[in-house]
């Protein structure tokens, strides 16, 4: 037998994690009509109600939990990261997508905590909330109404791999923000108010995107030392050839670079092809 609570939590979980609605999810009191606690065969047909339900939504614009943990899981392979087995998303047992219940002893309040990974997404903030535990490996900020990003928001997160900050209305990020996240290698800045892409980012960084921003510059320091840089995603700004500081690009050899819906006239320089 399987207890009501936990279809609700499942439900919960989910719409948080995928961005559905209620009205768009099966709901939990899909079985209270039953006179009986819920069975594995009741379970069952709920997941694939919920699988069918999730098939139809909309796409997401970032990478999903799961592809977030493959990549990095990936990357750790690849750098010879003796955490790999022991760290984020516990990687000695395969994780089940649908109930990812290895919870934070601690929470920001409203937010949902699960597997290292921090959901706050839609909540309506309006600055990056306290008490995110310091072994947290991923962070969901998107769609809310944060501003700023202070110097201390992030301190002490020594372990995040992925930061998720989409759909807000940030317009400054501190320098000293990204100070002690040393391991960062996910970071979504997309659909913000920037004029600037902030400077002292993480060198670890392997993906940024900055897509629809008010972008109108690059200096010559954004991208120092940036070598594992492989995706960068600037579309959608008002950047022009004159805004890019000559030697913006040097050194950095990324894979995959999309300027589309901006003002160039040419291929900025710099960039190795």
């Amino acid at each position: 037998m399987v207890e009501n609570s936990t279809f609700r939590r499942t439900y919960s979980l989910l719409t948080r994690v995928n961005g559905a609605s209620p009205q768009e999810i099966v709901a939990p009191d899909y079985f209270e009509v039953l006179d009986r606690s819920p069975t594995q065969d009741d379970m069952k047909e709920y997941v694939l109600l919920v699988f069918l339900t999730l098939c139809s939504a909309k796409p997401l614009f970032h990478p999903s939990y799961l592809t977030l943990k493959n990549m990095m899981l990936k990357d750790m392979e690849d750098e010879g990261d003796s955490d790999a087995n022991n760290s984020l998303f516990p990687t000695r047992e395969p994780i089940n997508p649908f109930f990812p219940f290895d919870l934070f002893p601690t929470c920001p309040f409203g937010c949902q905590c699960y597997s290292r990974v921090v959901h706050c997404s839609d909540l309506g903030l309006s600055s990056v909330p306290s008490n995110i535990p310091f072994d947290t490996r991923m962070v969901d900020l998107q769609n809310n109404k944060i501003m700023e990003i202070k110097e201390n928001d992030f301190k002490g997160l020594i372990s995040l791999y992925a930061l998720i900050l989409n759909n807000n209305k940030l317009t400054k990020i501190h320098p000293k923000a990204f100070q002690t996240t040393k391991k960062l290698r996910r970071l979504y800045l997309s659909h913000n108010q920037l004029s600037e892409i902030p400077l002292n980012l993480p060198k670890s960084l392997a993906e940024l995107r900055i897509h629809d921003n008010k972008v109108k510059k690059i200096q010559k320091e954004t991208f120092k030392g940036m070598n594992s840089l492989h995706v960068l995603e600037m579309s959608a700004n008002p950047l022009d050839n004159n805004g890019i500081e000559p030697g913006a690009f040097e050194g950095v050899t990324v894979f995959h670079i999309r300027i589309a819906e901006a003002k160039l006239t040419s291929i900025p320089k710099g960039h190795k092809k």
